[in-house]
């Protein structure tokens, strides 16, 4: 699927997820709205025996019209595999790279498989060269304490519920030997006494101290274990694993099958992982065939990476989008805030608690009302500048590749217009950015509000006023919906109508640019050929 920039968070998010959902060659990949990502026409599966899942898919219907799409008939959506023709493999624009993340299932030999061999020689090991073995323990403790006390927490809490009931249920049954609707009803009292106030406290505070003992009694027991292993796997094992390896190769081969194509990947867990090594390891050119690159709660293994290595990864910042949640166990090796020594734009993403597979599985994301991402506070501004310090890239590089031998005139006139381009482009996409996290700042702001007002017309407890008197009352000491939503309200809107102007205004100068670009080049041939020669170079 041709990366789209209006596609929003959740849907990048649910694309990455068809990674888990790839059986064969030949596939339809499609999300659940019916939008086609691609067809499978190469899949890469435990190649060497290190467990890599690499899933190529092709797509032929890119940059057609929707007319064009519907008169094919669906012709245009078989495989295009390595072994076609170099001609109609030449003709494939579009191909998404998906890297599968690791697999935890064990119901089948070939699963089971998988599982030991990415956790073992992969995952564990570069997490024990990231973090050390003090620093694993410092990491995976407060994770194995919070995890295991929500657990023992609701399995007593379950247990003390279940005797309750079952206490219940013997007195009913006994009554019920003389009177059965008795019984049924004695059941039912003693089932609704137990659900009164004081024993469900009893019951909380019960769970809740199993639940601490029960967590610091499994985190004691876990962190010297933890502490071992991870001394041992940094002794023993070298990094890069070689499933990464493999994924690299991989990548290399992928390109040079689709030359004409733009590559566009999507990785989670291992996945990520997997291609921030395969980026690492490509060349200036392999790299410009790469459009944009999408990983989820993965691993920062960019600290792991040698300098030449890093640098590559720098050399394309602006097209790595990489999400993470600081409560994912996984999600490890990041500052938390910022983008440094991270490969691409990091985004911190707000996130609500879950089970540990399910908060892993990015189940914990907030997504504001349009489906993109509400980013952890604090980072926001953060992100913004990153963004723009990354967009910046291909103007330096292009710069530094006309530097050689000095500027000509053309070379001069062109890097004028990238770095024009390149300006109005980030003034727009900051303008975006703060219009959409005033919006979510909004909307969570003007939610609370509504529900505060909701109370004004309810009389409270212990009052024998009516809710019209209520609702009088509150207004004399000047609460109101008005005051307490229609203020709020009118205050955002002045300040986003403030936004939506400024947006305006940078996307008609980005028109404009546009446009005087245009011009120049159709009345100068030469300065036109110079010009699409250096884009291919920029891309």
């Amino acid at each position: 699927m041709t990366y789209d920039k209006g596609f929003s968070d959740k849907k990048k998010v649910d694309i990455t997820l068809q990674e888990y959902e790839i059986e064969k060659v030949n596939q339809e990949v499609k999300l659940k709205d019916g939008g086609y990502v691609g067809t499978v026409s190469q899949i890469y599966d435990n190649v060497h025996g290190h467990e890599e899942q690499v899933y190529v898919l092709t797509n032929k219907e890119s940059g057609l019209t929707e007319a064009e799409i519907k008169d094919s008939n669906g012709n245009l959506r078989g495989a295009v595999p390595y072994s076609a023709s170099d001609a109609e493999r030449a003709q494939v624009q579009d191909v998404t790279v998906m890297m599968q993340g690791s697999q935890t299932k064990t119901h089948t030999p070939k699963l089971l498989h998988d599982t030991v061999t990415d956790w073992l020689p992969t995952d564990f090991v570069t997490a024990s060269h990231r973090l050390g073995p003090v620093g694993a323990v410092e990491y995976a403790t407060p994770f194995v304490y919070r995890h295991s006390k929500n657990i023992i927490t609701q399995k007593s809490r379950e247990q003390l519920d279940k005797a309750d009931r079952d206490v219940s249920n013997k007195i009913g049954n006994v009554v019920g030997i003389f009177n059965k609707d008795a019984g049924q009803a004695v059941k039912q009292s003693l089932n609704s006494f137990n659900k009164n106030p004081f024993n469900e406290l009893r019951k909380n505070v019960i769970s809740n101290l199993a639940g601490v003992s029960g967590g610091t009694f499994t985190t004691g027991i876990a962190a010297p274990n933890i502490m071992v292993a991870a001394s041992y796997l940094k002794q023993t094992q070298e990094f890069p694993p070689a499933q990464f390896k493999d994924a690299a190769k991989h990548l290399k081969e992928t390109i040079r099958k689709y030359p004409n194509a733009k590559i566009d990947l999507y990785g989670h867990s291992l996945g990520s992982m997997d291609i921030q090594y395969a980026l690492s390891t490509l060349t200036e050119e392999e790299m410009r065939h790469i459009g944009t690159v999408h990983i989820y709660n993965g691993p920062n293994i960019y600290p792991l990476l040698p300098k030449e290595q890093q640098a590559r990864l720098d050399s394309a910042k602006y097209k790595i989008f990489n999400h993470i949640d600081h409560k994912d166990i996984v999600s490890l090796g990041y500052s938390l805030s910022g983008s440094e020594n991270a490969a691409g734009i990091v985004h911190h993403i707000a996130t609500v608690e879950k089970e540990i597979g399910d908060q892993h599985m990015m189940e914990g994301y907030i997504y504001d009302k349009n489906k993109n991402f509400v980013l952890m506070d604090g980072t926001g501004k953060t992100t913004i500048k990153d963004t723009i310090k990354a967009n910046m890239i291909p103007y330096q590089n292009m710069k530094k590749y006309l530097s050689k031998g000095g500027f000509s005139s053309n070379e001069k006139i062109y890097l004028d217009s990238v770095q024009a381009q390149a300006t109005v482009q980030n003034l727009v996409n900051v303008t975006k950015l703060g219009y959409d996290t005033l919006q979510q700042a909004r909307d969570r702001v003007v939610s609370e509000a509504e529900k505060l007002a909701e109370q004004l017309g309810k009389v409270p407890q212990g009052f024998s006023l009516s809710p019209d008197e209520v609702t009088a009352a509150y207004q004399a000491g000047g609460a109101d919906y008005q005051s307490l939503v229609g203020s709020l309200q009118e205050h955002f809107e002045s300040r986003l109508s403030k936004f939506q102007m400024l947006l305006t205004i940078f996307e008609v100068l980005q028109g404009q640019i546009k446009a005087g670009i245009e011009l120049l080049l159709a009345k100068d041939q030469t300065l036109a050929g110079d010009f699409e020669q250096w884009n291919q170079i920029n891309q």
